[in-house]
């Protein structure tokens, strides 16, 4: 089901801003993967190196596992470094299989989430 334009403009100016919030600071973890022609395949944020906040790959470059390879490499920065010891994110309902076979499972929150967000964690 494709989404409405307008909010297919939020999105993008959304993605837009979390791409300069990820640039902007070294506590953040900012990765993308290039195609041949230099156009980015996908990327992935993590603010303050445990929050996952993006992780999209483009719709034709899905499939070749550069969601999995994005996320490992980030997972290699964050371990790197001093760390919370896990990696949270707000999962889309779509994405929440994805997640888990990344070692994501389910925790228990203090605060109500929308029917259409699926927090994870994912320990290190």
């Amino acid at each position: 089901m494709q989404a409405a334009p307008e909010l297919k403009q939020g999105i993008i100016a959304d993605t837009h801003a979390h791409i300069g919030i990820g640039l902007s600071s070294p506590e953040h973890v900012f990765l993308k993967s290039v195609g041949p022609e230099g156009q980015i395949l996908g990327y992935i944020l993590l603010r303050n190196a445990w929050n996952l906040s993006d992780l999209f790959i483009d719709p034709k470059a899905q499939g070749r596992g550069l969601g999995k390879a994005l996320f490992f490499a980030a997972l290699s920065h964050v371990q790197a470094r001093d760390h919370r010891g896990y990696i949270r994110v707000n999962s889309s309902l779509n994405a929440e299989a994805f997640y888990r076979k990344l070692g994501f499972e389910s925790f228990t929150i203090d605060k109500p989430y929308p029917n259409y967000v699926v927090p994870l964690i994912h320990y290190l």
